[in-house]
């Protein structure tokens, strides 16, 4: 995999897991789970996308605090289904598709 912005080992290892996750989880290809993890780190990392929307720039610290099946949600949300970046619709939403797992 290539994350297009990042050189950080620890960082792409976790990606590489995202993209897994979401083939299983989310049902994409491998080509399109890589393009949404490299459109969400575009986004997240940067400071006018997140002041744009009033929200704390991600980094490798945040990343690896959510672990890769979480992240996997984010992107699938943000990127995959395109909302707006909202923390508290995102959490709400993930307890809904959790619940539909089970």
């Amino acid at each position: 995999m290539r994350l297009d912005e990042s050189t950080d080992e620890d960082e792409i290892y976790l990606f590489e897991r995202v993209v897994v996750h979401l083939q299983s989880r989310h049902m994409y290809s491998q080509d399109d789970a890589v393009a949404l993890v490299n459109g969400y780190y575009a986004n997240f990392t940067d400071h006018t996308f997140c002041e744009r929307f009033n929200i704390p720039v991600q980094s490798v610290e945040f990343f690896c605090h959510i672990e890769a099946v979480s992240m996997a949600d984010r992107v699938h949300y943000y990127q995959g289904l395109g909302h707006t970046p909202d923390e508290q619709a995102f959490v709400e939403w993930q307890r809904r598709f959790e619940k539909l797992r089970d």
